[in-house]
């Protein structure tokens, strides 16, 4: 990791995520997501390949090695940390973090970022609600939308930094903020709204946002029982 660019790790963390649940990323869809040229973005695989940091197949796409998942998950624990950092020690609010710990997470020593998680009291999510995986792991559980849940289910809310400000401002006035936990009270047929206990009261939200926003589903069988008896 020490010896890894900003632009190798940004790299590395965008081919973890759009390889994830699928067998390779193309080069294209990693451009767009890098908001660079397929050019630049061939260029960077090109330089994380003579590492076997990732493999391109022609006509197959790019995808992470063993080594490459842990130098991509290693990277986007670092950025977790560092959001962090920012929202708890230095106050900045949750839905700026993403977007400032980018502009120096790359610059810190490995030390610096171990001392950071202790200080931290070694958080389990980063302020958006995601979780801060253990070190030298090749994987990270996955989230699903908050649609893909059904009536009865409870979940921990997580919002991705990459939600738009209006959205974000929109359901800050429904409560739904990283951490909130919510049970799932209605599902409408045919892509229809969803219905949600959020902290005591009852909020609808369309499936075009519920789809925005990921959620840890908790074990709730105890309260299904309850429920059913």
């Amino acid at each position: 990791m020490a010896t890894l660019s900003r632009s190798d790790r940004d790299t590395l963390k965008a081919v973890y995520r759009l390889t994830k649940g699928v067998s390779a990323a193309h080069t294209g869809a990693l451009a767009e997501s890098l908001g660079v040229s397929p050019g630049t973005a061939t260029t960077a695989v090109k330089r994380l390949a003579e590492r076997s940091l990732v493999k391109h197949e022609p006509y197959r796409g790019v995808f992470l090695t063993r080594q490459g998942r842990r130098a991509a998950v290693a990277a986007i624990r670092r950025h977790r940390i560092v959001e962090r950092f920012l929202a708890d020690m230095l106050g900045y609010p949750w839905n700026e973090a993403d977007r400032l710990a980018g502009a120096f997470e790359h610059d810190l020593p490995q030390e610096v970022e171990d001392r950071l998680f202790v200080a931290l009291n070694r958080p389990t999510t980063c302020p958006h609600g995601f979780p801060i995986p253990d070190q030298d792991v090749v994987d990270i559980p996955d989230m699903p939308p908050l649609y893909g849940l059904e009536p009865g289910d409870v979940a921990t809310v997580a919002v991705p930094g990459s939600t738009e400000p209006e959205i974000v401002e929109f359901l800050d006035t429904l409560g739904l903020r990283p951490g909130v936990q919510v049970e799932v009270k209605e599902k409408h047929p045919f892509d229809g709204p969803i219905v949600l206990n959020v902290e005591g009261s009852e909020r609808t939200i369309s499936q075009k946002v519920a789809t925005q926003i990921f959620v840890k589903k908790e074990n709730n069988e105890g309260t299904r029982k309850e429920t059913a008896s």
